[in-house]
């Protein structure tokens, strides 16, 4: 059960409808990944905390749209990256959300077994992209910090502007687990 109640739309005050809307009626409803509200309309995982501070909400689902929808990563490596950063926050929900879509995109069972064990996932040489962006994360992860050769491995692979969205869905993602691991906000029913 959440620490925090769960905000139907009926509640909403004008911004928070809208930021409701951006979330339940944007990119992520037309992905369709998973379940976006209960069945009393409240949002699930991390949207609905959002919606009791609108003007960060806001922000941090834009964020967070950019990120999945709207950046140069290729899906294997944002889910790859996602996922670890479930395994560091022990985040129930964002594998519940996540493994369908990494699973969908190509990231074998086998790795995603690895990523669940906090283990090195096992990747084929045409994936050095994936290789390349794991290592970034997992360091990150591990080290609030990379050395220079897997950054420069990252680079190689993704490019500046890769690495750039590569750190920042770290960010996210992370902000993302805090919130459902302080408000204790599980799988839906």
């Amino acid at each position: 059960m959440s620490r925090l109640p769960g905000l139907v739309p009926a509640e909403l005050d004008a911004y928070q409808g809208r930021v409701y809307e951006s979330i339940a009626g944007g990119d992520r409803a037309k992905d369709a990944s998973f379940p976006l509200t209960h069945a009393d309309g409240a949002l699930v995982g991390p949207f609905n905390p959002l919606l009791f501070s609108p003007n960060v909400g806001d922000a941090v689902q834009q964020l967070g749209a950019a990120i999945r929808f709207h950046c140069g990563l290729s899906g294997p490596v944002r889910e790859v990256a996602i996922l670890a950063v479930a395994t560091q926050h022990d985040c129930e929900f964002e594998r519940w959300a996540h493994e369908p879509i990494a699973r969908r995109v190509g990231v074998s069972d086998n790795q995603i077994a690895a990523l669940r064990a906090g283990a090195v996932p096992a990747f084929d040489n045409e994936d050095e992209d994936v290789a390349a962006a794991y290592q970034l994360c997992a360091e990150s992860i591990e080290n609030g910090r990379v050395g220079d050769a897997t950054y420069e491995r990252a680079v190689a692979e993704l490019g500046n502007a890769g690495v750039v969205e590569l750190v920042t869905l770290l960010g996210y993602y992370g902000l993302l687990a805090q919130l459902m691991n302080v408000f204790e906000i599980g799988v839906p029913d």
